[in-house]
């Protein structure tokens, strides 16, 4: 049985309302937050380097970090995308931290209306496009990082519409349609370069319609010079981004492959993603139950007609091969696990149609549907945002005394700031640019020239230390350093350094 023969049910006119006002509403006292929670680390640095834009220059080619010691903080990076958008609204609408959120959650249900749409051209039913966009919409992971500051949304947005604009150009020929195709799916590459995975999809439509002869010369020609911009562009920009990283040294972002150490940490990284990370934060329950229904029913009665069904098959395993490739990343990452998602929700919703033409399995379906919202909230906003851990120092996350810690020292005065395992928190909360140091200890270590490191930094233009590692400065080693304290705020304490000899 075909899948599109399940269901012809159109949706309701208030799913639009109800999904894009609902989901604006449990996002909306939180858009004015700065970085916080899970992987602030990684939304500080995002933001460092929007900021950094708005501030230094709007050169999507340069850009540049808080922790740059004495460089110019030109580094490389994935693609930055996302950044530059930030920065253009920053210039639009001035500095304001609600901005990344507000775009980011523009961007997310960009990708929302983008997956239902690529789900409608698989299926040919809207209600199984509603179903697609209703479950990417309550995955946990999405609708926490859709108001984060986090690229991952816009490359899978990006490559969500490039695929579905692709599948609109075999349908129509259409040359905008091919264009705009490219734009995502080269978007997306470049934003993070494992969301070109949805090239092998569009492979392999490409390969059958050339053994059935579907395209002129022309066409095909054009499918070429396709390929060569939306791989070899994404693979020029990181190419270009190694060679600043090693021009620059400031390896803030790795853009290496990680898979796990060994076979006994992948298998441990494996069962926590399964076990935990993919019911509670990547799919959600209701859509892992669905997923799992889906799973069944592709064993016992797999839609090999449908035309979509090998292109999503190779899909999968191109994605799993990624995944084993970046398996480290996973222990603790779930938004590495973004490009799974959309094929895993196809799954999804090949099991809503299934439980969607039993009568008596549609309570069950509503059911899955209707726990997804709540079950986003109870995980999200009750856990993470409503008892907020911001992990950042409380004083920077304060506004007033983050104000007088940035104001304590003049601006762009190089400093040293720690201690801060993360290298960007820190730095990007004080509004400051130089060093940092992960353990107090660090200061005095020695360098490869021989010196402290606190020592190395002044020699290197350093000129203000901020720390909230009150036992530090009363550390007699560190005395001959410290100049004078200008302030003291909760914790944290600022000084201007000595000059060296």
């Amino acid at each position: 049985m075909r899948i599109n023969s399940l269901t012809t049910a159109a949706l309701p006119r208030w799913f639009w309302p109800l999904l894009l006002g609902l989901n604006f509403l449990l996002h909306a006292p939180y858009f004015r937050l700065p970085p916080a929670s899970i992987h602030v680390w990684r939304q500080s640095d995002t933001m460092a380097v929007a900021r950094n834009f708005y501030e230094e220059g709007m050169n999507i080619l340069e850009p540049r970090v808080d922790k740059r010691n004495d460089t110019d903080g030109i580094t490389g990076m994935q693609f930055p995308s996302y950044e530059w958008l930030v920065a253009g609204s920053y210039h639009l609408f001035g500095f304001h931290e609600a901005l990344p959120r507000l775009l980011n959650w523009l961007i997310y249900m960009a990708g929302v209306v983008a997956f239902y749409y690529l789900v409608r051209q698989v299926s040919g039913s809207e209600w199984f496009g509603g179903v697609g966009a209703w479950c990417l919409a309550w995955s946990p992971e999405t609708y926490y990082h859709g108001i984060n500051a986090l690229p991952d949304i816009l490359a899978l947005t990006a490559s969500i519409a490039g695929l579905f604009w692709f599948g609109r150009w075999r349908e129509e020929k259409s040359l905008a349609y091919l264009g705009l195709s490219l734009v995502g799916v080269t978007l997306g590459g470049l934003t993070k370069l494992q969301f070109l995975a949805v090239g092998f999809p569009i492979a392999v439509l490409v390969m059958r319609d050339l053994l059935q002869r579907r395209y002129s010369w022309q066409q095909i020609v054009l499918l070429i010079s396709y390929a060569v911009v939306a791989v070899g562009v994404s693979l020029a920009w990181y190419a270009y981004a190694l060679k600043l990283i090693k021009t620059s040294g400031l390896e803030n972002f790795g853009l290496e492959f990680r898979p796990a150490e060994d076979l006994a940490t992948g298998l441990a990284i494996l069962k926590r993603n399964l076990l935990s990370d993919w019911p509670e934060l990547l799919l959600g329950y209701g859509a892992l139950a669905l997923l799992l229904v889906g799973l069944w029913r592709l064993v016992r009665h797999a839609p090999v007609q449908n035309p979509w069904f090998v292109p999503g098959l190779i899909w999968g395993l191109a994605l799993m091969v990624y995944y084993l490739i970046e398996l480290h990343q996973m222990r603790g990452h779930t938004y590495y696990m973004l490009p799974l998602l959309p094929p895993l929700l196809l799954l999804a919703v090949w099991g809503a149609a299934w439980l969607q033409r039993l009568p008596k399995a549609r309570v069950w379906l509503l059911a899955l549907l209707v726990v997804q919202p709540v079950w986003a909230f109870a995980r999200v906003n009750y856990n993470r945002w409503m008892h907020l851990n911001p992990d950042v120092a409380p004083e920077l996350f304060n506004p007033v005394s983050r104000a007088q810690l940035e104001a304590a020292t003049p601006a762009g005065a190089l400093c040293v700031v720690g201690p801060d395992n993360s290298s960007c928190i820190d730095l990007y909360f004080l509004h400051k640019k130089g060093f940092g140091f992960e353990w107090t200890a660090q200061l005095l270590d020695n360098t490869p020239n021989g010196q402290p490191y606190i020592a190395d930094c002044i020699a290197r233009g350093a000129r203000y230390l901020y720390t909230n590692d009150t036992t530090a400065v009363k550390d007699a080693r560190l005395q001959p350093y410290l100049e004078q304290r200008l302030t003291k705020v909760g914790d944290f304490s600022v000084w201007k350094l000595r000059p060296q000899p």
